[in-house]
């Protein structure tokens, strides 16, 4: 992307050992009560400083686990980051980090330094030097959050990634358009990326994040019922926004997925009354079929190292989560209980798989491990599917459809807490979050 290749980071992290008083974020277990982090920003060009500290705010506060201090009750004014804090007088008003931030700019060019220091401790825990074009400051803004989040929590930060989802339109008669749709993490700097002509679901970012892949079709009516034509999986090029068709299968074709290495593709295909898992190799186009019977096979996704593929099946004769080999080997049961199982997807962690559950008292967005231990819930709701993940393995964004059809993307932490909407313009489905800095 254009943003991207103007942006220039360095970073650089003083490795300092934490004192036994400081305070670490353990995202895993959660934390109930925030950490206390102090923004200062000196902005001698008088005119981002608002905004700038409002998206940084937004990313650090949303996630719950900071605690912004603000800024009337600062004791001490540091005009610059080279200035030295007074650590006495962060420490009465509760700041367990101080961030010293200052923003230039220059012939168009926002250049921005950043001291971050552990105030029990009483040391800098951290450095930052960026520059990018004045018009791209959401940006910068984003990746200042990105090293806070980065050197408190010690887990990747997610702020200056994308959001790829599906945006519903109702129209008359029951009708509904299907649009491709892009924004930032937060929301913001939304695009239409297709104009609805064609029904689109379940699109897929390539690893590089340069493109995904999704599902398209069209309808025609036979006897009074909806029938899909023109079925295909086809790639997009963020950069050319061209769409390319990838291939139009003899049959119905699901939820494609990269694989690690991003040249090939995954999918279910829907042939007489069943549904295969198939990959299709991007450069020598060679169709390879995986599982085969009577079943239905869908919802594959691989591992993150690519050895294994994670799956959904009713071969036991209920929907239920299984794991094979890359090579559609060793097919071994994951989950054991009386609900049905979907749309299984590998954290980029490896560590948890999240999956849509459905059982007689309602829907659920749940983790388990690839072992089959540890199952949990996370998220509850009427229609509640789709979760897909952050770039660093801890966070689920996944459809919600509510009592009165509204359909929104919500997102929630593996903790199972900070559960809250995303905001889109229209109804939003099938939720794709990008991999970070694409």
């Amino acid at each position: 992307m254009a943003i991207l290749k103007r942006v220039v980071l360095v970073f650089c992290v003083a490795f300092v050992s934490f004192s036994d008083a400081s305070v670490v974020v353990n995202v895993n277990k959660g934390v109930m009560k925030p950490v206390n982090i102090a923004l200062n920003l000196f902005d001698s060009n008088k005119g981002l400083k608002d905004d700038f500290l409002k998206v940084v705010n937004n990313d650090l506060q949303g996630t719950f686990l900071f605690r912004s201090i603000p800024q009337g009750a600062f004791m001490q004014a540091l005009n610059g980051s080279d200035k030295s804090p007074t650590f006495s007088l962060w420490k009465i008003i509760s700041a367990q980090y101080l961030a010293n931030i200052e923003l230039k700019i220059d012939e168009g060019v926002l250049k921005i330094t950043m001291v971050l220091y552990d105030i029990l401790s009483e040391t800098p825990v951290g450095n930052l030097t960026a520059s990018c074009d004045v018009r791209d400051w959401r940006k910068l803004a984003h990746v200042v959050s990105n090293n806070i989040y980065e050197r408190i929590t010690g887990e990747i930060g997610y702020f200056d990634t994308k959001i790829l989802y599906v945006a519903v339109q109702p129209q008359s008669r029951g009708n509904k358009t299907y649009r491709l749709a892009l924004m930032d993490q937060d929301g913001y700097d939304h695009k239409f990326l297709t104009d609805g002509g064609t029904i689109v679901l379940t699109p897929r970012f390539s690893p590089n994040g340069k493109e995904f892949s999704f599902f398209s079709y069209r309808e025609k009516i036979v006897n009074g019922r909806r029938v899909p034509i023109s079925a295909g999986v086809y790639r997009y090029n963020l950069a050319s926004k061209n769409t390319e068709l990838v291939a139009n299968f003899n049959g119905m074709t699901y939820a494609p997925r990269y694989s690690p290495s991003g040249n090939l593709l995954i999918f279910s295909l829907s042939q007489h009354g069943s549904s295969s898992i198939y990959t299709f190799d991007l450069i020598t186009r060679k169709v390879t079929r995986l599982t085969k019977g009577k079943c239905i096979d869908t919802s594959p996704c691989f591992s993150p190292d690519g050895k294994y593929i994670v799956f959904n099946s009713d071969r036991g004769g209920t929907q239920q989560l299984y794991i094979m080999d890359a090579d559609g080997s060793n097919v071994r049961r994951l989950s054991f209980s009386n609900s049905r199982y979907a749309t299984p997807v590998w954290s980029p962690r490896g560590d948890w798989i999240a999956f849509t559950k459905f059982s007689r008292d309602g829907f659920y967005i749940g983790i388990i491990h690839p072992d089959g231990t540890g199952e949990r819930m996370l998220a509850s709701g009427y229609l509640v599917e789709g979760p897909t993940w952050s770039p660093n393995g801890r966070v689920i964004l996944f459809s919600h459809q509510d009592y009165s059809r509204k359909e929104k993307i919500f997102s929630v932490d593996v903790t199972g807490y900070n559960k809250h909407e995303i905001k889109t313009p229209q109804n939003a489905i099938d939720p794709e979050w990008s991999t970070k800095n694409k």
